[in-house]
């Protein structure tokens, strides 16, 4: 009967999240440029999850970090008078989604990319015993590659799916027990994820 009651419950979750990527349920964020080296990041319809915004220059240094707990909004300034002149980015990722927007800063002003914004809606993945179910969002009409790892990082499965709002499902019971990592790829940004199998 537990059993029953879990999987009911992994399926409902799983119809509640294709209900809002079908719903269109996205983050919304707009960085602007507030001064003339100041940046400021708005985003809203983030969800429960915890949301973490970072500042990153053209190496992918992180300097800064800023981490949100079950917020819904966040809004942050970034005061970039004491950086080099060069190219950084400002992320805000969640469970559910990633964004990025370049920021060009001279020795005079900063610029905000906005046309090389990217956002991009995450799958979402469901364990349930031996059964995985990802969830393609269905704003992304990119393909998604999904690659899975067992604990020796030896591939055991590669698909590449299309632009797609269906439901895959991968049965694992032929994988012996232990960790794998489930990889997937979208619009070149890499989102991983841990299942056990017992």
């Amino acid at each position: 009967m537990r059993t029953f009651r879990k999987s009911v419950l992994i399926a409902m979750m799983v119809m509640v999240a294709a209900m809002s990527f079908a719903n269109g349920n996205k983050p919304n964020v707009k960085v602007e440029k507030v001064g003339a080296k100041t940046i400021a990041l708005y985003a809203s319809h983030l969800g429960a999850s915890k949301t973490q915004v970072q500042l990153r220059d053209e190496n992918g240094l992180v300097l800064h970090q800023l981490v949100s707990d079950n917020n819904e909004k966040v809004s942050k300034r970034f005061d970039l008078n004491a950086l080099p002149a060069g190219n950084y980015s400002i992320e805000i990722e969640n469970e559910t989604s990633f964004s990025s927007t370049t920021v060009q800063l001279t020795d005079l002003e900063a610029t905000v990319n906005i046309a090389d914004q990217v956002m991009i809606v995450k799958p979402v993945v469901r364990q349930n015993g031996n059964i995985l179910d990802i969830i393609m969002p269905s704003e992304d009409t990119t393909s998604v590659s999904v690659i899975i790892y067992d604990c020796n990082f030896d591939q055991v499965y590669k698909e590449t799916v299309d632009g797609t709002t269906e439901l895959r499902r991968y049965d694992l019971s032929k994988l012996g027990k232990g960790g794998y990592t489930v990889k997937m790829i979208s619009q070149g940004q890499k989102f991983i994820q841990f299942v056990a199998l017992k």
